[in-house]
């Protein structure tokens, strides 16, 4: 999958699929307008519970769709009350910024 960036909420995430050190087929989530100065992100990925295997990728491949909806989820959470967002006091949303 080549990258590509998502917005939510006027934040924008850059995707990329990756593979883990281990051979695991994963994805990274950078948010590129974000705290600390567009270095923070989060990585996503699938396994097959109790196989002691690297799971396959036609298992552990995730569609756009599914990577859209993670984007969504974090930023949801950053921002709602008593979320991770308050970790960053400096941080001003996208959508509020001037």
């Amino acid at each position: 999958m080549d990258p590509f960036d998502v917005t939510a909420e006027h934040e924008v995430f850059r995707v990329s699929e990756r593979r883990q050190p281990g051979g695991a087929l994963s994805y990274d989530l950078l948010w590129v307008n974000g705290p600390a100065s567009g270095t923070y992100g989060f990585t996503v990925g699938r396994s097959t519970l109790g196989t002691g295997e690297i799971t396959p990728d036609d298992a552990a491949r995730m569609t756009r769709e599914e990577l859209v909806a993670e984007v969504r989820g974090l930023v949801e959470h950053v921002y709602e009350s008593g979320g991770i967002g308050e970790t960053w006091p400096d941080h001003v949303p996208a959508r509020d910024r001037q």
